[in-house]
């Protein structure tokens, strides 16, 4: 098992062998900004948030600049599997230091990713960092909506806003993660749409950038992305008065079922795993003192499922719109689809499921599903276990 010491808030590594990481001054190398909120929204952040936001950002950008090794399960995985261990100045030490937040912080995203997890926190030094740093375009008036719900522009989360806003008649602040462009624009586009078919009113979108600056990603199984995520949500949960917040996520994924023979346990994505759920509520529930809750609408759902529901709501002109890879730095103009990672063999089948393939052109996708040369082992593999 691969050993990591992560310094955070730091210029430069004061351990040997430990790499340091930043979110401000001279030495910044992981960018964290939210778009669009009000300033009221802001006005009811407290410190212990920013200091949530921080940590989840470390976690995620020390997930992609630390790799695994190899893919191959041999010895159980134990070159799949990294300890990592993060030292992060934060405002609100007391709470940090409690054993019962660090036992859910390190048991939770172990249990996500299938690493090992220990964290030191120290005070950071006054003045520390205001909080208007990472909060740009500030507008008013605040929105007041229904629901708070975790956008990533693929199906599932366009299905459920969509089935929220049509079926349920709710109104919703949407929250949207990237660390690409490319991605930020398939979300502006799909919000855009929804609001120019009569949906502005109640609807809104709050863009988060979280990513490396100045470092070239070595993993991308990003499986601490829903970490991010799920803080995310709640931190704009919170600033607009709500103790809830969704998660679309079809149940396939959510029960983590086994892709293939050796893709078991963290190999395959826990994003909504109940148990992941249940550790990030108690987490958050221990930090503010009250019972916080994450909603799975989609949970009983296949992909094929989820799809319908696109098409129930009158958006399956949009559903070609959608982007599910998870390889968007091979992206083009036309195609936002690899057509050989697990999200996009996974999304083309459901699609064609559910009897929508004429609204995606194959060659969207820039490997066919059934028909392309899969010469590399793990990809035919993959498809094959499908």
């Amino acid at each position: 098992m691969k050993q990591h010491v992560i310094e955070c808030g730091v210029d430069a590594p004061s351990l040997e062998g430990a790499i340091a990481m930043n979110v401000h001054g001279p030495s910044k190398n992981v960018n964290l900004r939210i778009d669009y909120i009000s300033r009221t929204m802001l006005a009811n952040l407290p410190d212990l948030l920013i200091d949530l936001l921080e940590i989840a950002s470390y976690v995620y950008c020390a997930d992609q600049r630390l790799d695994r090794g190899t893919d191959q399960f041999s010895k159980f995985g134990e070159n799949w599997r990294r300890s990592l261990k993060f030292l992060i100045p934060v405002r609100e030490l007391q709470v940090w230091q409690d054993s019962e937040v660090l036992d859910a912080l390190s048991d939770t995203l172990g249990f996500l990713s299938d690493d090992t997890y220990s964290f030191e926190f120290w005070q950071a030094k006054t003045p520390t960092q205001p909080k208007e740093l990472y909060f740009h375009d500030l507008i008013d008036p605040e929105d007041e909506h229904d629901g708070v719900a975790l956008f990533s522009g693929g199906v599932d989360s366009f299905a459920g806003a969509v089935t929220d806003l049509v079926a349920n008649g709710r109104s919703l602040t949407l929250v949207g993660h990237y660390s690409s462009t490319k991605v930020r624009s398939v979300q502006e586009h799909l919000i855009a749409e929804l609001k120019r078919r009569g949906h502005e009113q109640r609807l809104s979108f709050i863009p988060v950038w979280v990513s490396n600056e100045n470092v070239t990603a070595r993993e991308f199984t990003q499986r601490t992305r829903s970490f991010l995520f799920a803080c995310l949500g709640m931190v704009v949960g919170q600033m607009s008065g709500k103790d809830t917040f969704s998660f679309y996520e079809n149940g396939v994924v959510s029960i983590n079922l086994p892709l293939a023979g050796d893709v078991i346990g963290g190999r395959a994505t826990r994003t909504t795993h109940p148990k992941v759920l249940r550790g990030l509520e108690g987490l958050f529930s221990l930090l503010l003192d009250r019972q916080i809750r994450i909603q799975t609408p989609l949970q009983w759902m296949t992909k094929k499922e989820v799809t319908q529901l696109i098409d129930a709501g009158g958006m399956v002109d949009l559903l070609n719109k959608t982007a599910s890879c998870t390889r968007p730095r091979k992206w083009n103009e036309k195609q936002k689809h690899c057509g050989l990672c697990s999200q996009c063999i996974d999304r083309r089948f459901g699609i064609l499921a559910a009897g929508l393939g004429a609204y995606e052109a194959p060659d969207l996708y820039m490997n066919d599903l059934l028909l392309a040369n899969r010469d590399d082992g793990g990809e035919l593999r993959m498809a094959l276990a499908y």
